[in-house]
């Protein structure tokens, strides 16, 4: 049962209806200044005037974002996870399309080598689901229709075939102690009910994203949620949500700070 509900999580955000919860991020309507990466006599045609407000909090807008150049404060800002769990195994790059934008640039080679470095260095990684340093917006993107997104197909794939593993072998084998085919039916399930929970979590972070920023397209959410901001309904969305995905909100996890500690001096008598 679950299986079918997060299959039909995939079919409806393929849809015109649902797919703007998506596609509404592809624009960064967030972005506040020029693009440093064009050329000197070129500009940012879909970028507003640069200031220093910060989009994403109240404070001052103090840095930039190396992935699109939005200027942010340090609030609106993701630091990034610790290199110990990001930089191992199951980390990726994420943005193809504009590296191979970058790449094929004949304006500017310069600019072109520095923003394909950029990208090339900003990566996700889906085991752990940690991200390099960007803005509060490309994080989101990338958090909830990238890195999020893939590690729901993820174990999505283990549920089913954890799933079909159970009908191959029979009852009567044993793993330490237990029956293989419960011990398949369990990592089944598990897997499933994740998958459902990490997709409502992904979903409800979008919505109180979107509801929550003003530069944000309000039409993308459905319209059966229009509207309905204090209501019960939105109160379980935000309970499902990224807590950073309101305003105001750093996004910097601290649940990952324990791995970032420094080493301990070992203190040495003389």
């Amino acid at each position: 049962m679950t299986m079918m509900i997060s299959v039909i999580f995939y079919v409806m955000l393929e849809t015109d209806t649902y797919g703007k919860l998506r596609k509404v991020f592809d624009s960064r309507p967030w972005r506040n200044g020029e693009n440093v990466y064009l050329a000197s006599d070129a500009s940012a045609v879909d970028a507003p005037e640069a200031n220093r407000e910060c989009p994403f909090s109240d404070k001052t807008a103090k840095g930039s974002c190396p992935i699109c150049c939005t200027c942010t404060s340090k609030d609106g800002y993701h630091h990034g996870d610790p290199a110990r769990m990001h930089n191992n195994f199951g980390v990726a790059m994420i943005e193809y399309e504009l590296a191979r934008k970058a790449l094929e640039r004949e304006d500017s080679l310069v600019l072109g080598r520095i923003q394909l470095d950029t990208l090339v260095n900003y990566r996700g990684n889906y085991l752990f689901g940690t991200l390099s340093p960007s803005c509060k917006g490309c994080y989101m993107k990338t958090w909830c229709w990238n890195v999020g997104y893939r590690m729901t197909w993820q174990s999505t794939i283990v549920a089913f075939n954890a799933m079909l593993c159970s009908l191959i072998f029979q009852s009567d084998i044993n793993l330490f102690y237990a029956d293989l085919k419960n011990i398949l039916l369990c990592i089944s399930c598990f897997f499933s009910v994740s998958t459902l929970v990490m997709q409502l979590a992904l979903l409800a972070t979008a919505v109180v994203f979107i509801n929550e920023h003003s530069f944000m397209d309000k039409s993308a959410i459905p319209r059966w949620l229009q509207g309905r901001k204090n209501s019960a309904l939105m109160k379980v969305i935000e309970y499902f949500a990224d807590p950073c995905a309101k305003y105001g909100v750093p996004t910097t996890k601290k649940y990952w700070s324990w791995v970032s500690r420094p080493p301990r001096k070992k203190w040495r008598r003389e």
